[in-house]
Order: C-alpha cells, then structure tokens, then sequence
C-alpha cells in the first residue's frame, strides 16, 4: 500500500480552506478531505474541526464493517456539533464543511460522504465516482437538465444540499465494500473536480509513478487550468490487491 496527499491554495482564493488526513498502514488506516465553507476562518475552523475529530477518534476504529459504520456516523455527528457549537459562538451563520474519505480494516472499506468532495476508485482500467454530490447542480443532473460539462461552469456550482456544520444532525451517505479489489482510491475536494474531467484523472491515476508524483500532477494540472478554487487530495494506492 501507498499513501499520498496534497492541498493546495489555488490560484484564486487567498486562503486555503481544506484539510486533509491520512494515518494508518495496510492492516488499517483512514484518508478523508474536507472542504471549508464561509470565508476565510469559519471555513478554515470547520475543515479542521473535522479532521482533528477523526485523528483523535482514529484509535477506535473498530474491525467489522457494520461497528465501521457506526463509528463513521458517530463521529460525523460529533463533529456536526463541534462545527455547530463554534459557529453560534463566533456568530459565523455560514460555517461549514464537506466531508469524503475512506477507512479500511484488513479487507474491508468504509466509504463515508456529505457534500460535493468525492470518492473515485479505479479498477483495472476504469475509474468509477463511488460519491453522489449532494449539490444543486447534482440535483440538476439527475433531472436531465445539466450535462457533466454545463455542471463544471454553472453559476450556482458551489451550493451543496449537504453539509456538516448546516443543520442541528447530519446523515453521511456510507458505503461497504468486502475485498473490492480496488487499484486506487481517490479523495479531492471539488477544486480539482471542476477542472479535471474524469478521463483527465483516469489518465494521471493510471501512469507508472509515485502516488507521491500522482498527487503533484493532479494538483499541478488543476492549477494549470485555472486554480479557481482550492485543490486537496489523497490517494490510497493498494498493491496487493490487483487482479492477476
């Protein structure tokens, strides 16, 4: 197993507002991207929030997928309250967060998500979005009213239905998967997403090097082509699970 992350500021924005963990090894770990909502320190707080509830909590992480689930949800729900608590306090009305990311135990993998950072895997050759973007453009979308392309470039691209810190209880989407025999598992924050199409990923994901050099090439291809917002990632890189 490989791990690797990378966040940064983009070319706009003039703080960056995500956060990134990555602690474990091959027998158990966890990797999770957060996005930060409402400016400069109320989005900072509540990205870090986040991720400072699950690096304490990581210790805990428990071995069978359904006791995964529920420490998933558990801790989302605590870090909910510590986004809501510091957000009444500081009078930020507008804090808060995205959450994506994966934990794993031997052979199983939790997937968790709120909000429109994702989770891709690929497989052999393939790249599959394992997320459902809980945002308007999404919604959109799913009506048939927006393509992929008019996705990226819509003007109300940035408002998510979902969101840790948004309301007094939040429910993650979850997912498990027994020995999916996964490539790579990819987490980002929508700063890349909105510049990268999948196949652009795909192609990087796929290349003979480094999860290392993999992470600086989607985060330099981001900024590249126009850095709008800012750019997280981390991947998971399993090289014992390929098919033979």
């Amino acid at each position: 197993m490989e791990l690797a992350y990378r966040t940064d500021r983009g070319q706009v924005r003039a703080q960056n507002e995500d956060a990134v963990l990555i602690l474990g090894d091959e027998h158990a770990g966890i990797a999770l991207v957060a996005d930060g909502m409402g400016g400069h320190e109320a989005g900072e707080v509540a990205s870090q929030l986040v991720i400072e509830q699950f690096r304490r909590a990581f210790p805990t992480l428990p071995a069978s997928p359904m006791e995964m689930e529920n420490w998933f949800r558990h801790n989302v729900e605590l870090a909910n309250e510590q986004v809501l608590d510091f957000s009444k306090q500081a009078n930020l009305l507008m804090m808060g967060t995205t959450i994506a990311g994966v934990c794993w135990h031997d052979e199983t993998i939790v997937i968790v998500h709120v909000g429109d950072s994702r989770v891709y895997a690929l497989r052999d050759d393939k790249l599959q979005q394992l997320t459902e973007d809980h945002s308007y453009v999404n919604v959109l979308k799913q009506l048939g009213e927006l393509t992929e392309e008019e996705m990226r470039v819509h003007p109300k691209r940035n408002i998510i239905t979902r969101a840790i810190g948004s309301k007094e209880h939040v429910e993650p989407d979850l997912q498990v998967f027994a020995e999916p025999e996964f490539d790579t598992i990819l987490i980002c924050t929508d700063g890349l997403t909105t510049h990268l199409t999948d196949d652009e990923i795909k192609q990087v994901l796929e290349r003979p090097v480094s999860v290392d050099v993999k992470a600086d090439q989607l985060i330099d291809r981001a900024n590249r082509l126009g850095g709008s917002d800012n750019i997280t990632v981390a991947l998971v890189q399993f090289t014992d699970r390929k098919r033979g």
